[in-house]
């Protein structure tokens, strides 16, 4: 049975970009997509997906080290400069169960997207659509249809109720919104 890409990165979560070559013998930067340098440095075998080929690959890490906010990584089979430049500007995925168990007070970004945000009296205020990372604390980015996009800090004082299984958000929105 074929299966379809969606299908394919069903269980899997994106984890970094792989961005400009580095070098000449295939080595290329990499950008993570979480603040867990953990999950980065254990990496050893990813899938590697690019947008513009449409094509999912299985890569493995043969040596990675930390550059300058970011790492510089080679991957088996990658030997040339030119192999190299056609994985500029791909994702890489692992498996979801590959990622560290979190508190019950923790969250992925994978998680609360798509996620529905309520206020404290059970109105429905949109979904989330991004989560922005500010350096102090993170940002919830809140779209309906029919509004503007409503930005809550992601702090005890207006994030209430994370409940991931009901797919659910309760917040108090900051006085700045009312």
């Amino acid at each position: 049975m074929i299966k379809t890409l969606h299908e394919l990165l069903k269980d899997k979560v994106p984890i970094a970009v792989l961005g400009k070559t580095h070098g000449l013998n295939g080595e290329l930067r990499l950008f993570p997509l979480t603040n867990m340098p953990e999950v980065i440095e254990s990496l050893e075998e990813v899938f590697i997906y690019n947008e513009k080929v449409k094509k999912l690959l299985i890569g493995r890490i043969i040596h990675m080290s930390l550059a300058n906010g970011y790492y510089i990584v080679k991957f088996r089979g990658i030997d040339t400069l030119n192999d190299a430049k056609k994985f500029v500007g791909s994702t890489l995925y692992i498996e979801k169960s590959r990622l560290p168990i979190l508190s019950s007070d923790e969250y992925y970004f994978y998680e609360v997207i798509g996620m529905k945000v309520y206020d404290e009296k059970g109105i429905f205020l949109g979904n989330i659509d991004e989560v922005i990372q500010t350096g102090s604390n993170d940002v919830f980015v809140i779209n309906k249809d029919t509004k503007d996009e409503i930005l809550i800090p992601v702090i005890k004082e207006y994030v209430l109720q994370i409940d991931k299984k009901s797919n659910k958000i309760v917040v108090k929105l900051p006085e700045w919104l009312d």
